[in-house]
């Protein structure tokens, strides 16, 4: 018996050597995917981003007023010149929604990757949105 009880404590000393050995390998290719992401995770976002990225314009008829809405590649907004402090809550390819800092949501939708639209939270509006010279931003 006591024979017995001995080869039990010493197979489980083997087995708690062999599960740690194979968690210590779990843990390990774990870590090297959180150190060395894949390229491929990284690039749609920058390729969603460019879909947004750009010079646009639109004109609120309420006051015939022309506004530009400049988005940069690390999606950062700004409107008619002033930043548009925020976060991004969703980007595809389709659509670009924006938090900005008094709970607003402004929403840029996109077709056949081109923006075509803004829809501003706050006056409960869908703007056109076209292309605009950088340099007439005013």
């Amino acid at each position: 018996m006591i024979y017995i009880a001995k080869g039990e404590k010493e197979g489980a000393k083997m087995g708690l050597m062999r599960f740690g050995k194979r968690r210590s390998h779990l843990i390990g290719s774990f870590l090297a995917k959180m150190i060395r992401p894949g390229k491929q995770k990284q690039q749609p976002s920058n390729d969603l981003a460019g879909i947004f990225s750009g010079n646009w314009q639109f004109t609120d008829e309420n006051n015939s007023r022309v506004h530009h809405l400049h988005i940069n590649l690390d999606l950062s907004i700004s409107l008619d010149g002033r930043a548009l402090p925020g976060s991004v809550l969703n980007l595809t390819e389709k659509e670009l929604v924006f938090l900005d800092t008094y709970g607003y949501h402004l929403r840029i939708d996109a077709i056949d990757q081109h923006p075509i639209s803004v829809y501003d939270e706050a006056d409960d509006r869908v703007y056109q949105l076209t292309p605009c010279d950088s340099t007439n931003n005013s």
